[in-house]
């Protein structure tokens, strides 16, 4: 009586999904074999991808599982709880493929090659799906990784994964990165889709994916440049210049002209009455103007403040407060509105007062036109060209107010 072989899969976070996928395929896939044998076959001949000679197929010798090497576990091939996952991917991978789903029987192969590089029945099943996806230099280099460790072997694989990669070297498309002799900086680095294009590869047509890809030259002390560059299938071959690269420029220019608009300072303007000149008379006057125009406002203001204050005076000794000013609590509130907007008034007043007071110092002042000293009174010519300057000081205070008003002519 023949019983079912249980394979346990042991699964770590990276490989949650596919382990899951392989989980799920262990328990349900019957066992083909005798106690103890894995119970997966490779695809028959009757199975084979039409576009890879032999692909599927199992030939003479090989294991009906993915194996490394000859098949024997040595020194440094996989335990055997890393074979068991490997074998549980290649399942996966296989239905995957068998249902269309060619991207994710890639990844899942993909995932089973990093815990088993050497397993050759993996690596060959890896190269079709690659091929199936139209990535035909990925194909080709496994295939050709996977005749390499069987032949290192003495595997009779090595023959079939040879022939596999040699029926696709003709459809294999190639990218060639021409760099002039002349024009290569010093430290020169050449990128392809991230990965680094050794100086020994520059100029060889190199085998890649069709697609798009990223070209990406640097160096120290030169700008960076970069190309995306679509590469056609079936044996399609493009070359791309990499420029000489421009140098950048000093840190000294940048920091002598940092970016962002300039700031240009403000124009200052003079108030004192110069008689060399009418454009100081001009906007001293135009200040006097304003000043006075302050002015009449403090005064409107006064006015407002103190018809407030006379109001509410009013309004207290109706019936709040007597001769005596004793009052009740609306006549406090009333006498305290009062006194505060008296106050306000006196400082309006004499705020105004002394803006108006002030603008006529400044337009008394200010010069009307120039006034060119004679040719012939040198002492006149110095009297002239000194400036007339008129100052105005003014405090305000609780029932006070002071001006002080100075100059020189």
């Amino acid at each position: 009586m023949r019983r079912r072989a249980r394979t346990k899969v042991r699964c770590s976070l990276p490989r949650g999904v596919a382990c899951a996928l392989a989980a799920l395929s262990l328990s349900v896939a019957p066992a083909s074999g005798a106690a103890g044998e894995p119970g997966v076959k490779l695809p028959g001949a009757g199975q084979s991808d039409a576009s890879l000679p032999g692909a599927g197929q199992t030939g003479a010798g090989e294991s009906s599982a993915p194996q490394g090497g000859a098949g024997q576990t040595g020194a440094g091939s996989p335990g055997a709880g890393h074979k068991e996952q490997v074998l549980a991917l290649y399942q996966v991978a296989t239905q995957l493929l068998d249902a269309g789903r060619t991207a994710e029987a890639c990844a899942v192969l993909e995932q089973g090659r990093t815990l088993d590089p050497t397993a050759i029945n993996l690596l060959l099943r890896l190269g079709e799906c690659l091929a199936r996806a139209d990535r035909t230099a990925s194909a080709w280099n496994v295939f050709s990784e996977a005749a390499a460790i069987a032949k290192s072997a003495g595997d009779p694989r090595a023959a079939r994964a040879a022939a596999l990669a040699g029926a696709l070297e003709p459809r294999l498309s190639r990218m060639e990165i021409a760099v002039p002799a002349a024009g290569a900086a010093p430290g020169l680095e050449i990128r392809r889709d991230g990965v680094l294009v050794l100086p020994a590869q520059w100029g060889q047509a190199l085998p890649v994916d069709p697609g798009t890809h990223t070209i990406e030259a640097r160096a120290p002390g030169r700008r960076r440049w970069s190309l995306a560059r679509a590469v056609p299938p079936d044996g399609a071959r493009v070359v791309v210049d990499v420029p000489v690269l421009e140098p950048e420029p000093p840190a000294r220019a940048l920091a002598a002209s940092p970016p962002g608009p300039r700031k240009q300072a403000l124009p200052v303007v003079s108030i004192a009455g110069q008689r060399g000149g009418d454009g100081g008379g001009r906007a001293q006057r135009v200040l006097a103007l304003t000043t006075g125009g302050a002015g009449l406002v403090g005064l409107g203001l006064g006015a407002v403040f103190g018809a407030q204050a006379i109001a509410r005076r009013d309004a207290s000794n109706n019936g709040h407060c007597d001769a005596r000013s004793r009052c009740d609590a609306a006549g406090v509130a009333l006498r305290a509105g009062a006194q505060e907007a008296g106050t306000a008034s006196t400082i309006a007043f004499s705020a105004g007062a002394a803006a108006l007071l002030a603008a006529g110092v400044l337009l008394w002042t200010a010069p009307s036109r120039p006034a060119p000293a004679p040719a012939t009174a040198p002492a006149r010519r110095s009297a002239a060209a000194a400036p007339a300057t008129a100052t105005a000081t003014a405090s305000v205070g609780p029932g006070a107010f002071s001006l002080v008003v100075g100059g020189r002519y």
